[in-house]
């Protein structure tokens, strides 16, 4: 299985967070800025925010089982999605499957074709001059 990602948290004192609470982040970062609100230290805490980032967590672990996390950010980070305030935006799955063909894309680039034919003939090593090997010998000889 694959090691989750860690990603930095603006509002945990430089503490790593998941990949789903990285996603919730940013948008409710995009949210405060639209409601000219201030996030601080453990928002989602407090009665104004936390219903709302329950709420998107939920709609960021949905989406992280079947899309990689970097595909997610960077289609939150992409220009088209700048007016995005919720997870569950109808016009951002669209933007999510696009960053995820072109990370799929990438991989398939990196891989490489590797020949295991079953007719694969050894070279025998040489035979080493040690002890070992010379009790053998003597040991065929009789």
């Amino acid at each position: 299985m694959r090691k989750p990602n860690k990603y930095p948290s603006k509002y945990s004192n430089g503490k790593t967070v998941s990949a789903a609470q990285y996603i919730t982040e940013i948008i409710c970062e995009r949210k405060a800025y639209n409601n000219k609100q201030d996030l601080h230290y453990k928002f989602w805490i407090t009665k104004d925010w936390s219903a709302y980032y329950r709420n998107q967590i939920a709609s960021a672990h949905k989406l992280l089982k079947t899309y990689s996390d970097t595909a997610i950010v960077k289609a939150l980070n992409n220009k088209k999605a700048a007016k995005i305030y919720s997870l569950r935006a109808p016009h951002l799955i669209p933007l999510i499957e696009e960053e995820q063909k072109q990370l799929d894309s990438q991989n398939k680039d990196l891989s490489i074709s590797i020949d295991r034919s079953d007719k694969k003939i050894f070279r025998q090593t040489q035979q080493q001059n040690n002890i070992i090997s010379r009790l053998k010998d003597l040991d065929n000889e009789f």
